[in-house]
């Protein structure tokens, strides 16, 4: 099954360079524009958009679901990785060795001794909502507003590539397989 994963636009968060995980943040008027630049190249022939709730991928499925005009679906298994404290720093005041953002980089993380998540619990809950695409929408295209190492996850399983970077409104096709 094939799905288009979009990274939400910059956010207040992404310009500073703070590690944003599932701090709300808002979009500022640069992510506003590249929503709206997606918005005008995007293809209108989507069944079905999901995006995560936090409020960054909501404000972008918004502005997309001016051309799409579809009922959009939020799902908090679509959110970014939990950093638990870490959230709102950036690595080089949490990780003067740089062995943290490299870690982080392969998906080999786990920031639940600071009360987040490991790379095994976002990749649980994430193919929980694939399953229940593949199960609910088939025949279906699925477009899916998430964040930045949802998508670099996503590369990293399906095709073991590692991606540092994931730009804002980029659009990701990934092919799933029947069954996992």
């Amino acid at each position: 099954m094939k799905m288009y994963f979009l990274r939400h636009g910059k956010t207040v968060n992404n310009a500073t360079g703070a590690v944003t995980g599932q701090i709300d943040s808002p979009l500022n008027r640069e992510g506003i524009e590249q929503a709206q630049k997606t918005l005008s190249e995007i293809e209108n022939d989507f069944d079905e958009i999901y995006s995560s709730d936090l409020l960054r991928c909501k404000q972008t499925s918004e502005i997309l679901n001016q051309k799409l005009n579809l009922e959009i679906k939020f799902d908090v298994r679509l959110r970014e990785r939990d950093f638990g404290a870490l959230a709102g720093k950036k690595f080089s005041e949490m990780d003067t060795t740089g062995e943290m953002k490299e870690k982080d980089k392969n998906q080999k993380y786990d920031y639940r001794p600071y009360g987040g998540e490991s790379v095994e619990d976002v990749t649980q809950r994430v193919f929980a909502f694939i399953e229940y695409i593949q199960n609910n929408s088939k025949e279906k295209k699925i477009l899916v507003v998430t964040s930045g190492g949802i998508i670099r996850l996503l590369h990293n399983i399906l095709h073991e590539e590692v991606h540092e970077v994931i730009h804002n409104s980029s659009v990701h096709e990934f092919e799933f397989p029947d069954k996992f």
